[in-house]
């Protein structure tokens, strides 16, 4: 992993600069007072919501050279943030839309993920739209779609929202786009939001929008919060989610030690792939697919094949940079397994109409 140590980011908010710094591992903040007490104070806010258990005092200033301030605010930001801000990974592939959802804690591990993935998941049931006017919190996710048409939308951009000054966003899947604290605005000018109220609102309106991109704002629950309130989810399922964990979790240490993925992690991937795929063969007579909800079984069964599919994209950027034919094979591999737990999920659906 490659990290940006001294200045990381220059913020620069209405005339004021700000700048994030790392000294002996402590996340610091400098700029002007006033401001730099209302970005802490979000940033707090931020640590609570995420329900971190760290706890800072707004009022806390490391030192006060005049109308300049020094704040810490190791204690108030996610351990994500503080252990990945201004590093980038060694691999390309781990992007906005993965970083969005795993801050929302419904993908547990860094890596690429697909357009499809931020789509499916920014709605119930983990996710919800914020309505125009509805106050925005500290953690929200905010994405930015390109409008292709009356009344459709791309994915275009996601990323965390703080407050009106400031966000966290990994500008683009390179392995040169760093996880960064950034303003707000450098966020929108990024990907190219205009400065009008009607583009950025907490719902976009693609019916009559001349945005061109426009963002939406999210509200998210964990994964983990959905599974201990769904006890219909048969246990056979949970399991097949915690090997899709573990095998995320391998594939994300790969990504920011520069390795190729071991044969172990790839014959791991792979058996639980085709563990899924084979308990879907007969689902349709198991009685406990039989008590689960139509929606809350294709949820559950739609997250996985996007899951298997994203990381089969993922280790396929893995293979070709580091010349891999096996780690090549297993991304082939893993696409095959996504669409044979699509088509079983399908047949599922079809039978219990």
């Amino acid at each position: 992993m490659r990290s940006i140590f001294g200045v990381v980011f220059l913020f620069l908010m209405q005339a004021q600069a700000f700048e994030i710094s790392k000294k002996s591992d402590r996340l610091v903040l400098s700029g002007a007072c006033e401001e730099g007490k209302s970005i802490y104070s979000s940033l707090a806010k931020w640590s609570r919501n995420a329900k971190t258990g760290k706890t800072c005092d707004p009022g806390s200033v490391m030192d006060q050279p005049g109308e300049s301030c020094n704040f810490d605010i190791t204690d108030c930001v996610p351990e994500h943030v503080v252990k990945y801000h201004g590093a980038t990974p060694e691999v390309d592939g781990p992007n906005c839309w993965n970083l969005s959802l795993v801050m929302s804690n419904i993908l547990p591990s860094m890596r690429y993920s697909t357009p499809e993935e931020m789509n499916f998941y920014m709605r119930p049931p983990l996710c919800r739209a914020l309505k125009d006017g509805e106050k925005k919190e500290p953690g929200d996710v905010g994405a930015i779609r390109q409008i292709a048409g009356v009344g459709k939308t791309n994915e275009y951009h996601g990323f965390i929202y703080i407050d009106e000054k400031i966000a966290y966003s990994k500008n683009g899947f390179s392995s040169m786009a760093p996880y960064a604290l950034q303003t707000l605005d450098k966020v929108y000018k990024t990907y190219e939001v205009p400065n009008k109220q009607e583009c950025r609102q907490n719902v976009i309106n693609a019916k009559s929008s001349k945005c061109g991109q426009a963002v939406a704002f999210y509200r998210c629950d964990s994964m983990e919060n959905y599974l201990k309130n769904n006890q219909n989810v048969p246990d056979q399922v949970r399991e097949t989610f915690k090997g899709m964990d573990a095998a995320e979790n391998c594939v994300q240490e790969a990504l920011f030690k520069g390795d190729a993925l071991g044969a172990e992690a790839r014959k791991n991937l792979r058996e639980t792939g085709l563990a899924l795929v084979e308990y879907l063969k007969d689902a349709k007579n198991k009685p406990e697919i039989a008590k689960m909800k139509p929606d809350e079984r294709d949820f559950m069964l739609g997250s996985l094949q996007l899951r298997l599919a994203a990381l089969g994209d993922q280790l396929q950027v893995v293979a070709m940079d580091k010349q891999d034919r096996e780690t090549f094979t297993a991304a082939g591999e893993l696409r095959h397994i996504s669409e044979m737990v699509q088509a079983s999920a399908k047949q599922l659906k079809k039978g219990a109409r």
